[in-house]
């Protein structure tokens, strides 16, 4: 069973209008500011988050505690100017577990039980040639392209019950329920596209196993486009 949390900013339109009209550079800052506090103690839990509408924040969860989730969102308290609701959701996919989504002061911790709770399943997609990619188009252009290229792989991942994350230059985290992997792979794994894969129990740890199978294709100790590392029990 997957788990997922949401933190969604209440009156935040109407935090918004009350900074006045020099507000755009505050709006970013204050986003950049929220993100960053809520990735770095979703780490410390072993958690990860993904922005959604920076209104909006959805935390990967899984065989972390609920009482994690809700410590992580406490301890930003300061960071945020508004108000702010949380959610958790459980599902056997990430789309289902989003659609699941209840206030987390009615999610019962134990409601799944341990043996029940999902592996982490992270695919790390990097673009072969991205350097040369980048500098032989106009970077309007190849910024273009690779917004294409993250839409679909965002939708084979939605289509497979997943989350993809942009994570800047030609990275993209795929979270996929484990189960739904291969299949995966098969449709957005290409010649000039390669995958490191992370499984482990809590999302942190998935993804450092992605980052590093990546590195293993990257520094050709693999000689194939896909490389799977999986957390040992």
């Amino acid at each position: 069973m997957i788990r997922v949390g949401l933190v969604h900013l209440k009156d935040y339109e109407s935090w918004i209008k009350s900074i006045g009209y020099d507000r755009e550079w505050v709006i970013q800052a204050t986003q950049a500011t929220i993100y960053r506090s809520l990735v770095v103690e979703s780490a410390k839990m072993g958690m990860f988050s993904i922005p959604l509408t920076y209104d909006s924040y959805i935390v990967i969860i899984n065989a972390a505690r609920v009482e994690d989730f809700i410590e992580t969102v406490n301890s930003i308290c300061n960071e945020v100017p508004v108000a702010f609701n949380t959610y958790i959701g459980s599902g056997h996919s990430y789309t289902e577990a989003i659609e699941n989504l209840k206030e987390a002061s009615k999610f019962v911790e134990g409601s799944e039980k341990v043996n029940e709770l999902e592996e982490t399943a992270v695919v790390h997609l990097d673009l072969d040639g991205y350097n040369r990619f980048m500098h032989s188009l106009r970077f309007l252009d190849a910024e273009g392209l690779i917004n294409m290229l993250f839409q679909k792989v965002r939708q084979a991942s939605t289509k497979h019950g997943g989350l993809t994350y942009y994570a800047g230059g030609d990275n993209f985290i795929c979270f996929v329920p484990c189960e739904r992997i291969e299949v995966f792979l098969n449709i957005v794994v290409t010649d000039n596209i390669k995958a490191g894969v992370g499984i482990a129990l809590k999302p942190r740890d998935a993804l450092r196993l992605a980052a590093q199978a990546l590195d293993i294709i990257r520094n050709k100790e693999w000689s194939n486009k896909i490389f799977i590392l999986r957390e040992s029990t």
